[in-house]
């Protein structure tokens, strides 16, 4: 059977045409006895692959014991070891895909494993510096990594809009979700999708490009006393003027090294060039955290462009400003064309400074957007859904915005008419403001989509009291929802919350499941195994 293929003359690489034309051949049912241009064989089942065991693949152990586990394995399981162990997505990635991206030097960016903080990030720095010169190499990808245009996209039947084609999505609507005097800010915030192509399923992920806070950014073209028109390489490796790369193309609220080492170029004074390069080898006394590019600047006047062309040279040596994760409160089902997500908003004052500072995407999305569309694309979840089988048991643990993608699982299984019964916990620190999507959770309870409902408030009372309190108070019936096949989901912070209510979870099975330490070890790790235990944290 013949299948179109794309002429030697047509406007791509010869990797990118080798894809597309094996897209076309599978497209078109190519039989075993046929071949597409580069030589792929297809039809041909794939030879079966003993999987692959990374015991390191676990956020419990600790860094040296992962990275233990991990010695004399390929140098991009060393990385993977020294990551954060989440699969959380906030770097773009999974925990081995971001490791064989910086494998071969296909990813520069150390810093993308947000969970992982500056552990992460000095261990990977350590691991490069001294990486083996030959390290093998890592399998490339099946699509090639040079982007492809919107008209090969719709030739070869793929999506249109994606990471790295964001689709330009209206604002629906923006609301509190917080009230008044709460000490929080909690925003609703509704994106249109139609006309876009893009599907979710319940657990996914939404992908925001964010902008820089305008304020911050004039500060800035201010202190390098620029115009903002200097030309500048983009990390899409595109020419923009300053301001328009500062505003969407870097970060600004954190330096990189390169930024300081490029300080330290240009820097009048030798005490400044050497505590600036002191700064980009090791920070080992925490210098740099919580300071932003206009506070290197405050710190180190003497490091000022001379001439035009330093303001794009400074500007571009800063880290690429990345689209920003965050968990669907939404089913498709119950809101076609929309996508909905829970949004944290961060103010905040560093030790020191009078100056207000704000999260990046999420003032973006809460303050500025003034009417503007936003990029949006979607991120697959990785095996955080809500039960397959119909009448399972399902258990939620989601205190603050981890309320968000349990929002979406009950309205799933609602659509779809499961009769698995639903347990919440949920909290915050005060029930009289900071109860989240409270009378939609109310009518769950009152119409039995939550079987049942406990809720944790830190600051109710005298004792602390968080969501892992409430599962040990409850650990019997906890455990028969379990023992029943049923399915704990967790969503929220992963360095504090997601600890906690797994060591409650554990403590519970040991107890209540009588199985001891080393058996409730055994019996959640293959819930996990199969699907039972699922995290969405960072």
């Amino acid at each position: 059977m013949s299948f179109p293929t794309l002429p030697e003359s047509a406007p791509f690489s010869a990797d990118q045409r080798a894809w597309l034309n094996g897209f076309f051949a599978g497209l078109f049912n190519v039989g075993p006895g046929n071949a597409v241009a580069g030589g792929a064989a297809l039809g041909m089942p794939a030879p079966a692959e003993e999987e692959e065991e990374f015991p390191w693949h676990d956020a419990a152990l600790g860094m040296e014991e992962r990275l233990g586990l991990a010695e004399g394995k390929p140098f991009p399981r060393v990385l993977m070891a020294a990551m954060a162990q989440l699969d959380c997505g906030s770097c773009g990635y999974l925990c081995q895909t971001y490791a064989e991206a910086i494998a071969t030097g296909a990813d520069k960016d150390l810093t993308k494993c947000s969970p992982g903080g500056k552990e992460t990030k000095s261990k990977l720095k350590e691991l490069v510096a001294n990486a083996p010169r030959e390290t093998g190499g890592v399998p490339t990808a099946d699509v090639p990594a040079h982007p492809i245009s919107d008209a090969a996209r719709r030739l070869a039947g793929g999506p249109l809009y994606d990471k790295t084609n964001p689709f330009p999505s209206p604002i629906l609507e923006v609301r509190a979700l917080t009230r008044k005097d709460s000490a929080k800010d909690v925003r609703f915030v509704s994106f249109g999708l139609r006309g876009s192509g893009l599907q979710y399923e319940a657990g996914d992920a939404l992908g925001v490009y964010p902008e820089n806070d305008d304020e911050l950014v004039e500060a800035i073209i201010t202190e390098l006393d620029s115009t903002g028109e200097e030309p500048t390489l983009t990390p899409e490796n595109l020419v923009v003027p300053a301001r328009m790369a500062l505003s969407k193309g870097y970060v600004v609220n954190r330096v990189s090294d390169d930024f300081l080492v490029r300080l330290s170029d240009i820097a009048a004074r030798d005490d400044e060039k050497e505590r600036l390069r002191q700064l980009a080898e090791d920070d080992a006394e925490n210098f740099l955290e919580g300071r932003d590019v206009l506070d290197i600047l405050h710190e180190f006047p003497s490091a000022r462009p001379r001439e035009a062309s330093h303001v794009g040279m400074l500007v571009s040596s800063l880290s690429a400003l990345r689209p920003r994760l965050y968990s669907i409160s939404s089913s498709p089902k119950a809101h076609p064309g929309e996508v909905h997500l829970t949004v944290g908003v961060v103010r905040y004052n560093r030790d020191g400074s009078d100056r207000g500072r704000k999260g990046v995407a999420s003032s973006f999305l809460s303050e500025r957007m003034g009417g503007h569309k936003v990029g949006v694309f979607v991120q697959p979840s990785h095996g955080f859904r809500p039960p397959s089988n119909p009448d399972a048991p399902l258990i939620m643990v989601g205190p603050g915005t981890g309320i968000a993608p349990f929002r979406a699982f009950v309205e799933e299984r609602l659509a779809c008419g499961h009769g698995g019964k639903n347990w919440l916990f949920f909290g915050d620190q005060r029930s009289d403001t900071d109860f989240l999507y409270q009378s939609e959770i109310e009518d769950w309870v009152g119409n039995g989509a939550l079987k049942k409902l406990d809720l944790a408030w830190s600051r109710d009372g005298v004792q602390k009291v968080y969501v892992q309190h409430k599962m040990l108070e409850n650990g019997a019936e906890l455990w028969k929802w379990l023992d029943e096949g049923g399915h704990f989901t967790v969503c929220g912070d992963a360095s504090r919350m997601a600890k906690d209510v797994d060591k409650a979870l554990h403590q519970i099975v040991a107890q209540h499941g009588g199985k001891g330490e080393d058996g409730a070890r055994e019996y959640i790790a293959q819930m996990a195994k199969e699907g039972r235990y699922a995290r969405d944290v960072y």
